[in-house]
């Protein structure tokens, strides 16, 4: 065998060694660390919940043309909006707004996380409660004098003023003098100077421009005169449904009847001492809470004859005016007097509710329909009785719907 010379055998180990290094079976470099769980923390980006600290108004209400400042402070938002009209806004700031009506404003803060929201209303005063407001409802003639209402509709108080009566051909031909008009409130007064024959009339609140309104071309009225709606409910006593609490009631009724009396009295004398004609007594059974419930509507011709009843159709400017109480000598009675309007779908309004008790005087009902013209309804009487069941004779007296 062929013997290696000690240095051929030397060179032979170093060029093996070099040979392991270029082919990389040999890395000379330290190992990597470990990263802990803090590294890995720090690395994420942050996020943070978005938060509304205040989100306020420095007043609740303004009057048109007015100012309010809106003022806010959030944190941990990437953006904040605030509608409406006023769009994106600093984290933290305020805003001048001027809003012609009640207005809710919304800020909104957002961050990757979600969203947070806040609301801030400012209430502006309807310009109509801000000046008063003069209206003509209706008319009357009576004794030989032209009568007028007259409404301030307004929350503000109104001074003197003129009302003026035109003639058909737009002549000022009387004037009536108002002595201020509180809030809210209606007078009946008359022309004393105008002989009214029937003729197409004006009448004008304000006539004089004494006022300065929140609206001004809602002064004039334009009776309607001629053939007038008139519904007596006492004529139509037997025409209408009855039922009480004790079940339905089939006119005419006898006075011992355990659902109820109903009757049209040609004359009665009331708890007042004065005698009425044309009177409508309704009594309901004698048991606690008892009650009594007429509808009243129109019929067609053969009602009679198994006719059906329909609905009334009102025109404009109609009222319900009726006095309610008891009869004479029923001392101790006490009961609840309502008036409603049933639809179509069989749901009652009540529009006036009375409670009275035997008093020695009668209490006057009046109710405008006005928001009811050219609408089908069934009008609603009621009585009812307390806990006490003894006889309550209440009566109507001069009930009708009249235009």
């Amino acid at each position: 065998m062929m013997k290696l010379s000690r240095q051929t055998a030397l060179i032979a180990l170093v060029v093996f060694i070099a040979t392991l290094v270029l082919t990389g079976c040999i890395i000379n470099k330290p190992a990597p660390a470990i990263p802990s769980d803090e590294n890995v923390t720090s690395s994420l980006p942050k996020y943070t919940w978005p938060r509304i600290n205040d989100f306020i108004a420095n007043t609740d209400n303004i009057d048109p043309g007015q100012k309010a400042i809106l003022s806010w402070n959030t944190a941990g938002a990437k953006v904040i909006t605030i509608e409406p009209d006023i769009g994106v806004v600093l984290a933290t700031g305020s805003a001048e707004i001027s809003p012609q009506k009640t207005t809710r404003y919304t800020l909104t803060a957002a961050s990757e996380l979600g969203l947070a929201t806040g609301w801030v209303t400012v209430a502006v005063t309807a310009f109509s409660d801000l000046k008063p407001d003069l209206v003509i409802t209706g008319i009357s003639y009576n004794s030989g004098l032209l009568y007028y209402t007259i409404k301030n509709k307004s929350k503000v108080d109104a001074g003197q003023s003129n009302t003026y009566l035109f003639d058909q051909s737009k002549m000022h031909r009387d004037t009536s003098w108002v002595d201020g008009l509180k809030a809210g409130e209606e007078k009946t007064l008359p022309f004393t100077n105008f002989d009214y024959r029937g003729a197409d009339i004006t009448i004008c609140a304000d006539g004089g421009n004494d006022i300065d309104e929140a609206v001004e071309d809602n002064n004039c009225f334009v009776p309607t005169f001629g053939s007038r709606f008139t519904y007596d409910l006492a004529q139509y006593t037997t025409r209408a449904t009855w039922r009480g609490s004790a079940g339905n009631i089939y006119l005419p009724t006898e006075s011992d009847s355990k659902n109820g009396i109903v009757r049209k009295l040609a004359t009665a004398t009331a708890e007042d001492g004065k005698t009425y004609t044309g009177v409508l007594e309704t009594v309901p059974p004698l048991q606690s809470y008892g009650w009594i419930e007429g509808y009243f509507g129109d019929w067609q011709e053969n009602w009679q004859l198994g006719g059906t009843m329909l609905p009334l159709e009102l025109p404009n400017n109609t009222r319900f005016r009726a006095k309610a109480g008891f009869i004479q000598g029923n001392e101790g009675a006490a009961a609840t007097f309502l008036i409603g309007v049933r639809d179509i779908n069989h749901n009652i309004q009540w529009l006036k509710i009375v409670k009275t008790i035997y008093d020695g005087k009668m209490d006057d009902i009046e109710i405008d329909f006005s928001g009811y013209a050219d609408k089908k309804i069934i009008l609603v009487l009621r009585v009812e009785q307390g806990m006490q069941a003894d006889k309550t004779s209440a009566v109507w007296i001069e009930a009708k719907l009249t235009q």
